[in-house]
């Protein structure tokens, strides 16, 4: 259902009833109590603006594009569609009300591609409703925002396309000045709870990390304990290598096999040639080398960190933009105390189980991709 209104100021709607908001030229028009509203803040106006409320139908090729990016656990989501770029071709924007904290929830913004979709950019702390601006850079929609939250003094800030994505924090985007008019679409106009929006299940099959039996076995003849994640929407297990503790090999004394029994587990989205792979070992660990660090707690396996980069000196903390795309040389330092487990992408995969044969795994998941992936780690039973 659309609302249309013409405002002086930022939207003030009543919780609980309908209220009648008065326009310049005199006309009064219902906006129901369900709309989540736009505060009044910095002598915003909204003029002509449209309230969107989401769509409801659940759509198979969005759920397997918001499981990519969110690999773990139940979800529950809202969304719209609607054109970005002017081509003619709608555009999706998904709201994941189970993802959020005191500065609102997640957002994606995704492309339809063939009979999929593809990630333009991903967002974080984002308040509803999501104004869509009739205004527009390089070519693209301009996206305005409320604000709030997390000691964040209140403010509408604006997102504009950069060429090939929107910033990913509307918190450290431009705040638009005092009095700006602001017109278009506000899309995700719902009044927003944890149980509101469509339900994404992880697929039960996952709860074995997408092992089969015989391979299942195979693990488990190491003798040590396998941890393996939920497996990612789009993602099959292609290879499975193991190698157990050598006859010699020195042991610690609680029989720990010092460099070994190990294995690794290779995940490949074959359709997107992409790749990851955990692995663990006995012992025989060392530090990692990387340019970029960000610190991550895995709750099967305590803190460590994601890293990626080409070895340069001291670890430079990575931006936002950086942990929402492909990164090379990605990998997880070890977790655990013997064995240590930790996850590979693409570069080491290619290098390690196809001995560097160009034709697989050209592309790599995102460090959050990873960093999400290896948060869902649970021991094989």
């Amino acid at each position: 259902m659309l609302l249309t209104v013409t405002l002086g100021l930022g939207l003030s709607v009543s919780p609980t009833i309908p209220v009648s908001a008065q326009s310049s030229q005199g006309e009064a028009q219902k906006i129901e109590q369900s709309v989540e509203p736009l505060p009044n803040v910095g002598k915003i106006r909204f003029r002509n603006l449209t309230f969107k409320r989401s769509e409801t139908r659940s759509l198979l090729s969005l759920a397997a594009a918001i499981r990519r990016e969110f690999p773990t656990g139940k979800i529950r989501y809202l969304y719209n569609r609607i054109d970005l770029d002017g081509d003619g071709r709608e555009e999706v924007v998904a709201y994941l009300t189970s993802s959020c904290g005191t500065g609102g929830c997640s957002m994606l913004i995704l492309r339809a591609m063939g009979n999929g979709y593809s990630l333009i950019s991903r967002h974080t702390i984002v308040n509803n409703s999501v104004v869509v601006s009739t205004t527009k850079t390089n070519g693209w929609r301009d996206i305005v925002l409320y604000v709030a939250g997390g000691g964040t003094k209140p403010s509408y800030n604006i997102l504009k396309f950069d060429g090939s994505a929107y910033p990913p924090n509307p918190s450290t985007a431009p705040e638009l000045p005092s009095g700006t008019i602001v017109s278009g679409t506000a899309i995700v106009a719902d009044k927003i709870s944890p149980e509101v929006g469509i339900v994404l299940d992880a697929s039960t099959k996952n709860q074995t990390g997408g092992l089969s039996p015989s391979q299942q076995a195979t693990l488990k003849s190491l003798g040590i304990a396998i941890a393996v994640p939920t497996v990612p929407v789009g993602y099959t297990v292609s290879k499975v290598e193991v190698k157990p503790c050598p006859a010699n090999a020195p042991r610690s004394e609680k029989g720990v096999c010092r460099f070994g029994p190990q294995y690794g587990i290779v995940y490949r989205d074959v359709k997107q040639d992409r790749c990851f792979a955990i692995e663990a070992t006995g012992g025989g660990v060392g530090g990692v080398p990387a340019e970029y660090e960000s610190k991550i707690n895995i709750p099967l396996l305590g803190e460590t960190s994601m890293l990626f980069g080409s070895q340069n000196g001291e670890f430079k903390t990575p931006s936002a933009q950086q942990l929402n795309s492909p990164q090379r040389n990605l990998i997880s330092d070890w977790a655990g105390a013997s064995p240590f487990y930790h996850i590979v992408g693409a570069d080491f995969v290619r290098q390690t189980y196809y001995k560097g044969n160009p034709n697989y795994c050209l592309n790599t998941i995102t460090p959050n991709q990873a960093i999400q992936i290896v948060q869902s780690l649970s021991w094989l039973q």
